[in-house]
């Protein structure tokens, strides 16, 4: 399984939360064409397989769904201290193929 190395960033995050951007943060750091983010699992839409991830990724992948369902009721700068958060935890590699 070959290991991609990644850095999240805390603007993404923000961006994704707030709906500036549509693109997961993670699908930021790799093609977001070619693959697509979901909680467990990342998809590539090339080799049309699912690419299971690690304990890290569905941490994230599940504390950032939390932040963006209950962003309609927290101002910006609150948004953003919880982004830098989640930036810490991001994974910091990828399972991009079987």
């Amino acid at each position: 399984m070959q290991k991609t190395k990644i850095k999240v960033s805390r603007y993404d995050i923000f961006d994704y939360v707030i709906g500036i951007s549509n693109f997961d943060p993670i699908e930021k750091c790799i093609d977001p064409i070619r693959y697509e983010v979901f909680e467990t699992f990342i998809f590539d839409n090339e080799k049309k397989q699912d690419l299971p991830q690690g304990k890290a990724f569905c941490k994230f992948e599940k504390e950032l769904d939390k932040l963006k369902k209950f962003s309609r009721k927290m101002d910006n700068s609150e948004i953003d201290r919880i982004s830098m958060e989640l930036e810490e935890i991001a994974p910091m590699f990828l399972n991009l193929s079987k």
